[in-house]
C-alpha cells in the first residue's frame, strides 16, 4: 500500500473502475512513479496495480495481474535483457501496452553516472518503442527526438504535481538568505556551472547561507557557510521536506545536453508549489515554462551571469517575492492535479477496453542485437555450468 493520500490496489477485482497494471522499475513511492502515474491515475478514481516489487537485490514480476488489466503501461527502463521473457508474456495478452518515459535513454553522454546500464538496455527500449500501442512523454522535445526511433504515435503528457503535497507560502526574507541546490549523484555536472558563482556569494555575503539537499559538491564539504540535508527514500516525504525548509531562492543550473534538454519542469513545479522562487538554466526545459523576470529568472551558463542573478536577488526581496506569487499562480493553473488531471487522464481512456495491436515485423529492428545480448549471458551460463566447473579447484 502506498504511504500519505494514494492505495495502489493490489488484487481488487470487484469493481469495475478502470484497471491499470504497470510495469516499473520504479518502486511506488519514488517520484517517477507517484508524478507519471500513481498520483494523477488515483486521482481520477482508477485502480492500479504495481505489478513489480522490489525483493532483495533484484525484482519479482506479478504476471498474473495482466488478468484484471484493461491497460498495461511499462514504465521508463523496465526493458531489459532480464526482463525479456516478462515483456513477450505482456505483449502476448493483448491487452493494450502504454509505454511511459520522461528522460532521453536513447541518447545518454558516456560521463552519466549510468551510461553503461542504460546503454545495454538500447535495444529493448527500441523494442517497446516499436510494441506499445503509443508512447507518452514529459515533454516535446523528447518526444521529437523518440520520433526517429517509432511510428507509434507518441502523445505529450507534462508532468503535474499534488498540490496539496507541496503547496506553502513564500518566506519571509530574512537573515540568514539561504540558497537551496537540490539533486542526486547525476547532477554533479550540472553543478559546476555555480561552484564559482555560489562561492563568490557565500564569500560576499556573510548574511548568506547554502543548502545541499541530496547531495554536496567536493568544494563544499568543509565549507562553513553549506550544510547539507540527505534526501529521504519516498516522494512523499521529499515533499514535506521541500516545504518545510527555510530557503528563500533555489539555484537550479543545468547543463546544456541532449539529454537535459528533453527533461522536464518537474523542479520548477515543485518549487513554485513550495513558494520558493528560482533561477535556472535558460535552456529547453525552464525556457518553455518559465517567463523571465515574471515567474523566474532565466539565465546563461556562465559564472558572471549566475553571479549577477543571485546578487540581483538578494538585492530585491519584493523582485523575489513576486516571482514565486506569479510562479504559484501559473504552476498551479497550468500543472496541478487538481486543474490538469482530468486533460492527463483522458488520453489514456482511449485505449482501454482495446485489443494490443501486433506491429508487423514488431521488434525486428532492435532483434539482432537483443539476440546478441541473450546468447552472451546465455552462453556465459552455459560455459560455468558445464565447462569451466572442471577446472574449479
Amino acid at each position: 500500500m502506498m504511504e500519505g493520500n494514494y492505495n495502489v490496489h493490489q488484487d481488487d477485482r470487484t469493481n469495475r473502475h478502470p484497471q491499470l497494471v504497470v510495469y516499473s522499475l520504479d518502486t511506488e513511492e519514488r517520484a517517477c512513479a507517484i508524478i507519471r502515474i500513481i498520483a494523477p491515475f488515483l486521482a481520477k478514481g482508477w485502480d492500479v496495480t504495481w505489478a513489480v516489487k522490489k525483493t532483495g537485490a533484484g525484482f519479482s514480476t506479478d504476471l498474473e495481474a495482466l488478468g484484471q488489466a484493461d491497460l498495461v503501461i511499462i514504465q521508463r527502463h523496465f526493458p531489459a535483457v532480464f526482463t525479456e521473457q516478462a515483456l513477450k508474456k505482456i505483449i502476448a495478452q493483448n491487452v493494450p501496452i502504454v509505454y511511459d518515459l520522461d528522460d532521453m535513454f536513447l541518447d545518454i553522454s558516456p560521463s552519466h553516472p549510468h551510461y553503461k546500464a542504460l546503454n545495454e538496455r538500447a535495444p529493448y527500449i527500441k523494442w517497446m518503442l516499436n510494441e506499445a500501442d503509443a508512447i507518452t512523454v514529459s515533454t516535446l522535445t523528447l518526444q521529437k527526438s523518440l520520433g526517429k526511433h517509432t511510428r507509434r504515435p507518441i502523445h505529450v503528457q507534462p508532468n503535474l504535481v499534488d498540490w496539496s503535497w507541496f503547496y506553502a507560502r513564500p518566506r519571509p526574507h530574512t537573515a540568514p538568505f539561504n540558497l537551496l541546490v537540490s539533486g542526486t549523484p547525476t547532477h554533479q555536472s550540472d553543478w559546476q556551472i555555480i561552484e564559482e558563482p555560489l562561492a563568490e556569494i557565500l564569500n560576499t555575503y556573510t548574511q548568506v547561507k547554502a543548502i545541499f539537499f541530496g547531495e554536496l559538491p567536493a568544494r563544499f564539504a568543509n565549507h562553513p557557510s553549506v550544510r547539507l540535508i540527505g534526501f529521504l527514500p519516498g516522494y512523499r516525504e521529499y515533499a514535506d521536506q521541500l516545504k518545510g525548509l527555510d530557503v528563500h531562492l533555489a539555484l537550479v543550473p543545468l547543463e546544456d545536453t541532449p539529454f537535459n534538454h528533453c527533461k522536464s519542469n518537474i523542479k520548477w513545479l515543485e518549487y513554485s508549489a513550495a513558494g520558493i522562487p528560482g533561477i535556472y538554466s535558460d535552456i529547453t526545459p525552464y525556457r518553455d515554462s518559465i517567463t523571465h523576470g515574471k515567474t523566474g529568472l532565466l539565465v546563461a551558463n556562465t559564472s558572471e551571469d549566475w553571479f549577477t542573478a543571485i546578487s540581483g536577488l538578494l538585492a530585491n526581496p519584493n523582485l523575489a517575492l513576486a516571482l514565486v506569487e506569479n510562479a504559484q499562480t501559473e504552476a498551479y493553473r497550468k500543472y496541478a492535479i487538481e486543474m490538469a488531471g482530468e486533460g492527463f487522464i483522458a488520453l489514456f481512456g482511449q485505449y482501454l477496453h482495446g485489443k494490443h495491436d501486433h506491429p508487423f515485423l514488431s521488434g525486428l529492428p532492435s532483434l539482432p542485437v537483443r539476440l546478441k545480448k541473450r546468447m552472451a549471458w546465455r552462453l556465459a551460463d552455459f560455459l560455468d555450468k558445464y565447462v569451466l566447473w572442471r577446472f574449479n579447484k
